[in-house]
């Protein structure tokens, strides 16, 4: 992309689900928009492809939910295991569906609404706070825009080169693969085996006899590097239903790697002036489970409503109440996912908690709750959460 005389009113810097969000929010509240993506779409992305309530409300708050189930698997049920194989059923409504479509989807939706999707790799941002932004891209372009908003996912080098990265380290790494298999499995399945933990394993059911199959591990100060590819073979070969997996495959997809940004923490959401970020640029990923479609997707809902106020009001004002609100109105819902995964992790616990929840079918449906964002994940899988098991 060469040098652009357009003053757009808002450039967003990379067109996942957050940036895509963003876009199309700004859009049809009549701001022009520039969709800046260094890949040319549809591209792929290594994700577990798994949408979760948050994710499929925030499509439905958009009029998007229909048109992305259309291309989607949906599945009630999941299961997940402990490091001993002790296992927990949970309804719940889930969509699957490869980001190579969803990714698509949501960037059509996005400049159906107005907004204009260019590829191309943003380097340098100067914030010049109320005169706007300057972008200027690897070939050597320039786009002047009054606002930008870097969604660039884990990637991290331009909010770097921002001064908006607190944290260059992600909080975890996975690997995943597609499986091509006989298989009857109809179920969302997570294990927290033993021979990976810090980590999990997962096989998501994709439709049509696809599978998403990883697994992911945090990231810890001083650790020596994980092999994920040896470690995916474990979880594969151990797991009973990953080994049924294996047993029936036709054939593999390539597997790739990603790294994971986690807990609303790493980075300045602001930047003081006229850049924000939103997304896993921010550390929009859960502990715990990894999922992060939704929470990138409500960042960016947040993000873009102060963005058309600035717009509005002629000023990078609006923006300063930017961290402040994700802290108050997101950050509280990290919490308890970071101290379940600190105990998912203590031999036993979980184990013991699964084997009482299936005795128990309000602590059942407190597992389910956990993913419905109804119940407090710390108060299930902690400490506390086996007293309280034990005593039901």
């Amino acid at each position: 992309m060469h040098e652009s005389t357009a003053q757009w009113d808002v450039a967003v810097v990379g067109a996942g689900p957050a940036g895509a969000i963003a876009g199309l929010i700004l859009a049809r509240a009549g701001r022009r928009v520039l969709l800046l993506d260094r890949r040319r779409f549809p591209r792929d992305k290594a994700c577990g492809d798994a949408l979760i309530p948050d994710a499929l409300a925030v499509l439905a708050r958009h009029g998007l939910l229909a048109r992305v189930e259309a291309k989607a698997a949906r599945w009630t049920e999941g299961t997940v295991f402990g490091p001993f194989r002790a296992s927990v059923d949970i309804d719940t409504e889930l969509l699957t569906i490869r980001r190579a479509v969803l990714d698509a989807e949501l960037v059509a939706a996005a400049v159906e609404a107005g907004a204009t999707l260019a590829q191309g790799m943003v380097t340098a941002i100067d914030d010049h706070g109320d005169a706007g932004a300057t972008l200027h891209l690897a070939d050597g372009g320039v786009v002047r825009s009054r606002l930008a908003c870097i969604a660039t996912g884990a990637n991290v080098a331009l909010l770097e080169r921002c001064g908006m990265l607190e944290r260059a380290e992600p909080s975890a790494v996975a690997i995943r693969a597609y499986v091509h298999a006989d298989h009857p499995l109809r179920r969302l399945v997570v294990s927290f085996d033993r021979r990976i933990l810090p980590g999990y394993g997962w096989i998501f059911p994709m439709g049509d006899g696809v599978f998403n199959v990883g697994c992911g591990v945090v990231a810890r100060d001083g650790a020596a590097p994980v092999d994920l590819r040896e470690m995916l073979g474990v979880f594969l070969a151990a797991f009973p239903l990953g080994r049924s997996l294996v047993a029936a495959e036709r054939r593999r997809e390539a597997v790739r790697g990603a790294t994971l940004r986690y807990g609303l923490t790493g980075a300045r959401p602001h930047s003081g002036g006229a850049l924000l970020a939103v997304g896993e640029s921010v550390g929009s990923t859960y502990p715990l489970t990894g999922e992060g479609i939704g929470k990138a997707m409500e960042t960016a809902e947040l993000g873009a409503a102060l963005a058309d106020e600035a717009l509005r009001v002629g000023t990078t004002a609006p923006l300063a109440a930017y961290t402040e609100r994700l802290a108050r109105e997101l950050r509280p819902k990290y919490v308890g996912y970071e101290v379940a995964q600190r105990w998912i992790a203590v031999p036993g616990l979980a184990d013991l908690l699964f084997w009482r929840a299936r005795r128990r079918p309000r602590l059942r449906a407190a597992f389910s709750g956990m993913l419905n964002e109804t119940v407090e994940p710390s108060r299930v899988i902690s400490l506390g959460g086996l007293v309280r098991a034990l005593l039901a």
